[in-house]
């Protein structure tokens, strides 16, 4: 009987993996943590051969363009924390991207995941998982995770244990992350390029710099050209922005949803 589960599983496992695989996850999180109201986001994980990349499911579309037209996959008019991850587990490099206008930041994740690994178990969309914990971030996270899909992997940064991660979430449900699709993929990781690396010192810097003056890129202050860019309101007639306004509700904005993974990383704005 148990050489007939054993074959079972090589051959489900073989099938499951006899095509390149994404892994669709489902981003719940609060934007304050101080309130009720969750925001949900849908992200995808592709991995190949020890690396992988995880983004949204625009970025990557983006991303896999860009490649094509080698032109630039992302545009903003702010500082962004999109909460993709790229990492290498055969050189143990990760780092997550970070976006300021037209330029794209990484910064390396050095925190090591040291993972208590529980004798609980629950069935998840139909596989058997195992609980697991850890500290990252300024946070405590509980972890569950199947070895009858034995990837080290997970979403964000999180890797490490004996099988894919199904889901992970801190212990104050500030961030939770759930498997929710298996995919056929092209096999491609449409890897992020041009990025300048910058320390965790120089992100504060940054993300005050844009605080101070959310619209420098728009508004014509900033030190190289302004992007020309055409105001109209609802109706389609051309009006002046008010740059100010535009700057508090923004500044507003960043400080109610204040609320990052890395929270020994938080911001005093």
């Amino acid at each position: 009987m148990k050489k007939v589960l054993i074959l079972s599983f090589l051959i489900n496992f073989c099938f499951l993996f006899s095509q390149s695989k994404s892994f669709i996850y489902q981003l719940k999180f609060k934007p304050n943590s101080t309130k009720d109201s969750i925001a949900k986001e849908i992200f995808i994980l592709d991995v190949k051969e020890g690396r992988s990349v995880f983004r949204t499911l625009k970025e990557k579309t983006a991303d896999s363009t860009s490649q094509v037209s080698n032109k630039i996959s992302f545009f903003t008019t702010s500082f962004k924390d999109f909460k993709s991850v790229s990492k290498d587990l055969k050189t143990k490099k990760i780092k997550k991207f970070i976006t300021n206008f037209q330029k794209l930041f990484t910064i390396k994740i050095e925190d090591e995941l040291i993972w208590k690994i529980a004798n609980e178990t629950k069935e998840i969309a139909g596989m058997k998982t195992q609980k697991a914990t850890t500290n990252y971030g300024g946070r405590n996270w509980i972890a569950w995770f199947t070895n009858e899909i034995p990837l080290q992997e997970g979403p964000y940064i999180f890797h490490g244990l004996p099988g894919l991660i199904t889901e992970i979430s801190d212990v104050q449900n500030n961030f939770s992350f759930s498997l929710v699709q298996i995919r056929n993929s092209d096999g491609k990781l449409y890897e992020k390029e041009n990025s300048l690396a910058i320390s965790w010192k120089q992100y504060q810097k940054l993300a005050k710099d844009y605080y101070a003056d959310p619209t420098r890129e728009i508004n014509g202050k900033n030190s190289g050209s302004p992007v020309l860019m055409k105001w109209v309101d609802e109706q389609g007639n051309e009006v002046n922005p008010n740059f100010k306004e535009m700057n508090e509700k923004e500044q507003k904005e960043i400080r109610l949803n204040n609320n990052p993974i890395e929270l020994n990383h938080i911001i005093a704005y």
